[in-house]
């Protein structure tokens, strides 16, 4: 086996046109985040311009014929095996980048960046790293508050300590985004109350992993015993305002079997949206918290 095959990737994160790339403070220049993939270590940064991703990785040892796929010059000539070991060897940066992606996202409350997260991948390997070759092209990457945030030393140090922390994010970030997102206030509703249903449900899942089946197979409790009860043996803590999200999702149900029903007026779409952007966030700051304390006994 050879050893030393060193990977770079430069990718772009998809912005809607409002309201434009991400501001990184000056002193955050040549910041550098890290990740763990397998026994891979990937350093990542957001270039200056706020949308350009950064990565690079070393893999330790690999086996010879992999340069020859390496060197092909046409993509579609390798058979499917052959393609297959190509996206084996990068997908470790592949799956850091997306990984970081979605931090930035979710942390920094990036509702203007879409939920495809990255676009225009460009990989790269070499042999010493000075003599950079191009990846064969043909790979492609899969691809909360009305605050949105930027990256600064604090969201930086709360970034990687996430990223030490190998977590991903909510599936929910990606529905709570479409309601900030939609023109309409009837899908705003809806999508905002489907979020808070999925997070709820991750966040359970994540506490007590056992939890998965009965919550994806049966009918799972209203909402709000959801954020009540049901937490609160699961975790300890429990849900202020569990009202709010009783009335929420009869709302959403108003909307969604009932066309003839009132839409919600704009105040008060912008407020209920807030209300559930918040209860995400805490739900973060809860697992996070049980994290490093452990749940209640």
């Amino acid at each position: 086996m050879s050893d030393r095959l060193y990977l770079r990737s430069k990718q772009t994160l998809l912005l809607q046109n409002r309201p434009g790339s991400i501001i990184v403070d000056q002193s955050l220049e040549n910041y550098t985040f890290v990740v763990s993939k397998g026994d891979q270590s990937v350093r990542l940064r957001l270039l200056q311009d706020g949308k350009t991703i950064e990565a690079e990785s070393v893999v330790d040892s690999f086996e010879p014929y992999i340069l020859q796929i390496l060197r092909t010059s046409d993509y579609d000539k390798l058979n499917d095996g052959e393609k297959k070991q190509l996206s084996d060897i990068t997908r470790a940066i592949r799956e850091a980048v997306r990984q970081f992606a979605g931090l930035l996202k979710q942390e920094l409350h990036r509702y203007d960046v879409s939920d495809e997260l990255i676009g225009n991948a460009h990989h790269e390997w070499s042999l010493d790293g000075n003599q950079w070759l191009r990846v064969p092209s043909g790979l492609s990457v899969q691809g909360w508050t009305t605050s949105l945030g930027n990256l600064d030393a604090t969201t930086a140090k709360s970034l990687q300590e996430l990223l030490s922390g190998n977590e991903e994010i909510l599936v929910a970030t990606s529905y709570l985004h479409q309601a900030r997102n939609s023109h309409n206030r009837r899908y705003q509703w809806i999508y905002a109350t489907m979020a808070a249903e999925l997070a709820i449900k991750e966040i359970l899942v994540r506490v007590e992993p056992k939890l998965q089946v009965i919550l994806q197979e049966l009918p799972s409790p209203p909402l709000h015993k959801l954020y009540g009860d049901v937490l609160e043996s699961v975790a300890g803590v429990r849900s202020n305002s569990l009202s709010t999200l009783q009335g929420g999702a009869r709302r959403r149900n108003q909307l969604v079997h009932n066309p003839n029903s009132p839409t919600p007026p704009l105040k008060e779409v912008d407020e209920y949206i807030c209300f559930i952007e918040d209860r995400v966030k805490w739900l973060l700051e809860e697992w996070r918290r049980i994290k490093r304390v452990g749940k209640p006994q």
